[in-house]
């Protein structure tokens, strides 16, 4: 089993970028409910914030599937962020969308290089 200290920054950067985008996205869905008076615009959000904290635990504890399911959730993230970006809203949403979108894709280019397979396969570095 990997040690998460010794994760390679590939991996670090993809834990990094899938907290902070979920806590955004919530953070996001709390403004918006805050100008617009109406609570369903937080349920969304916190849903896809859980997925995603699930995954980065997954990616901390460093069993093999991990970053298999990891990758896959934030490239959901990612496409559902898009669908953000091309729906028609508040200018600040569209563009934090486009932001967080292409962070999520980032995440998920970092998961699948080789530092980053080679770390939880636990082959030789």
């Amino acid at each position: 089993m990997p040690n998460p200290r010794n994760a390679p920054t590939e991996v670090s950067l993809a834990i990094l970028i899938g907290a902070a985008g979920g806590l955004a996205f919530v953070l996001m869905g709390l403004v918006q409910w805050q100008v617009e008076d109406d609570a369903t615009w937080i349920k969304f959000p916190v849903i896809v914030a859980v997925l995603e904290l699930l995954a980065v635990g997954g990616l901390v504890a460093g069993p093999r599937a991990a970053r298999l399911t990891a990758a896959f959730v934030f490239g959901l993230v990612a496409l559902i962020h898009l669908l953000a970006v091309l729906n028609q809203g508040p200018v600040w949403i569209r563009v934090l969308s486009g932001l967080l979108s292409a962070a999520h894709v980032f995440a998920v280019v970092m998961l699948n290089t080789k530092p980053a397979r080679i770390h939880f396969i636990g082959g030789p570095r």
